[in-house]
């Protein structure tokens, strides 16, 4: 099988400080993830997640206002890696305080330090200009993260037999649990501008937003792809889905794949190009789905050339409620230490 690399029709920009978190994030694991356990942290330190954050808000080189959203990258990826298999009961409380934490309230001491990074975050948003509407905003979108998007996978992950959704449905949903519609918010604190309520509601701007996460769906899955197919259980992947669903060849679904994700970069560039009248906030429209699209190069460009080891054998950390013959031992817990 040989599996196509995600390119697109705008250019891909280097970041200025693109390792500059690196050992800041290992602190942070240290200090706040301690609940993955220590072999946890060992797999997570080498994944480089801090630089999907910078690779994806490459215009930024402001130390400060990338900080939180290295924090973000890392937080929003390990809550999804441990809590993927978490029943729905306990991720909807879990979902429910992590809205409050963001919001403002502070975490507790007996609380997990996961939720320490998102006070942290917050903090720092609010301390560079960020507006409420904007804490607001990705809050909720968090919120939507977990709701409709990790919540809506569990029947799939947790199913004794594997299960395949539909296309349709698995793009609904996994629209949301690839996280791109709190990632696509960070674009703001990046370009220090939050985009007006009135803005980013236009369907236009929420379209390209859902493009930015249809696409990072199809890099995600391309990505991996080589160490899923060794997996007996998994079952949410494009290529998975387009084999299983239409009968056939994992080459044939790749091509199917990578058709739909050219689409999407087409349709999104076109949109960029012909935008509606926003008035006096014409630039700064332009300027936010011109950073969109560079969010989706900047990704591609993190796979295939920052060093993760993200998607190489054995690097996921085992979630909260592994399967069995699962290699790494962790505790039941929700946010309460034991």
């Amino acid at each position: 099988m040989i599996l196509p690399q995600c390119r697109y029709p705008w250019p891909t920009i280097p970041s200025p400080i693109a390792n500059a978190f690196d050992d800041e994030e290992k602190a942070w694991y240290d200090n706040d993830y301690i609940f993955i356990s220590e072999e946890g942290i060992k797999r997570c330190k080498p994944q480089f997640l801090s630089r999907v954050a910078t690779y994806m808000n490459p215009t930024c080189d402001s130390m400060d206002r990338m900080r939180p959203c290295a924090r973000l990258m890392i937080y929003i990826t390990i809550f999804d890696d441990f809590f993927g298999m978490t029943p729905a009961n306990e991720l909807k409380i879990m979902a429910d305080r992590v809205y409050e934490v963001m919001m403002g309230q502070d975490p507790h001491e007996d609380e997990i330090g996961i939720l320490r990074q998102m006070a942290a975050a917050r903090k720092e948003w609010l301390a560079n200009g960020m507006p409420q509407y904007w804490i607001d905003r990705v809050s909720i979108n968090f919120y939507e993260f977990i709701m409709y998007g990790m919540m809506e996978e569990i029947p799939f992950k947790q199913a004794e037999n594997r299960t395949y959704p539909l296309l349709a449905h698995y793009l609904s949903f996994r629209k949301y649990s690839i996280g791109m519609w709190p990632y696509g918010d960070l674009i703001d604190p990046s370009v220090n501008y939050a985009l007006p309520v009135h803005i980013y509601n236009h369907p236009i701007i929420q379209r390209c937003r859902e493009l930015l996460s249809l696409i990072i769906v199809i890099q995600n899955d391309f990505a991996s792809l080589k160490k899923e197919i060794e997996i007996d259980h998994e079952c949410l992947n494009i290529i998975f889905i387009l084999r299983h669903q239409y009968k056939i060849s994992y080459q044939e679904a790749c091509t199917e794949a990578m058709k739909l994700h050219d689409a999407y970069a087409q349709e999104l560039d076109d949109l960029h190009q012909s935008l509606p009248d926003f008035g006096s906030f014409q630039e700064e429209a332009y300027n936010h789905v011109y950073h969109i699209k560079l969010q989706i190069s900047g990704c591609a460009d993190w796979y295939y050339n920052s060093g993760t080891s993200r998607y190489e054998h054995k690097a996921f950390i085992v979630p909260q409620y592994g399967r069995e013959g699962d290699d790494i031992i962790i505790p039941h817990s929700i946010f309460i230490k034991e």
